[in-house]
């Protein structure tokens, strides 16, 4: 009797252990819930750039740091950026089917999201990628892959979650939960697998990996160092008084030439 008591509690155990390899990491479904809701916020290091993506108030924003200094896009009207210095206003902002790319704190451009797809939007104002601005980057997009920013090809499926590893980067041990996404070919068959590596460091999601795998090896795409992964936005992060003047998206006519974009009103009055 007690040798079957001993063999039920080996296979248990065994049992046990294999289903926590198998599971993702405990802070995972808590992400997920963050980056589904209505307000987050999410910071993060791309090659030593640092981005921040937030959602607050019926919101979405993001900003970049590049070198210290936080910059808007390049454009016909600022051809050099707008320095951001230590002002903590968003370079992108969506709000109420409006899209705003701000020039300088006080001043922004505006499209309405149907201008999106007209071919006489200005090129220059870089509206062409909004919605890549305004996105979370696919390797954080699994905790929430249908976000309405989150654009991919039609051919690339959903992450599904594999296995829980261990892995070894740059000499420091990580517990990593390995997520498989499918690109089919025209046929409508698997061409190709893009394996995304999320990555805990005591129990906090450090690393966010993603990497092309062919013949059961690996050649990574792309590498963030995650900061934070915030439900709440930090108070006065993203700075806006309402008081900033709106002027509309070149649409390719004597305005743009004479970079002279109509006045359309100050923030808090566009609705």
């Amino acid at each position: 009797m007690r040798l079957k008591n001993f063999f039920f509690m080996a296979v248990a155990t065994i049992f046990l252990m294999s289903a926590q390899v198998e599971a993702e990491q405990l802070k995972a479904q808590e992400y997920r819930q963050i980056l589904t809701s209505e307000s987050f916020y999410v910071e993060y290091d791309d090659k030593n750039i640092k981005r921040i993506v937030a959602q607050d108030s019926g919101r979405r924003m993001s900003r970049t740091n590049l070198g210290g200094n936080y910059r808007a896009m390049v454009s016909i009207l600022n051809p050099l950026g707008a320095a951001f210095g230590s002002e903590k206003y968003p370079e992108f902002m969506s709000m109420n089917g409006k899209f705003y790319k701000f020039i300088e704190k006080d001043f922004a451009l505006m499209a309405c999201e149907e201008q999106l797809e007209d071919e006489n939007l200005n090129p220059a104002e870089g509206w062409g990628t909004i919605y890549q601005s305004l996105s979370l980057p696919n390797e954080l997009a699994v905790f929430n892959w249908h976000d309405k920013f989150h654009k991919v090809p039609a051919a690339m499926s959903e992450p599904i979650f594999i296995e829980s590893v261990k892995k070894v980067i740059d000499g420091k041990e990580y517990d990593c939960d390995r997520y498989a996404s499918k690109i089919k070919n025209v046929a409508g068959g698997k061409s190709a697998t893009i394996i995304f590596n999320l990555c805990y460091d005591k129990g906090e999601l450090a690393l966010a990996q993603s990497a092309l795998s062919v013949n059961d090896k690996e050649f990574e795409i792309n590498s963030l160092v995650v900061k934070k992964i915030l439900a709440v936005v930090p108070s006065g992060d993203f700075k806006l008084s309402g008081k900033e003047r709106i002027h509309a998206a070149g649409v390719g006519d004597m305005n743009d030439l004479l970079e002279n974009p109509p006045f359309i009103g100050r923030l808090d009055e566009i609705r």
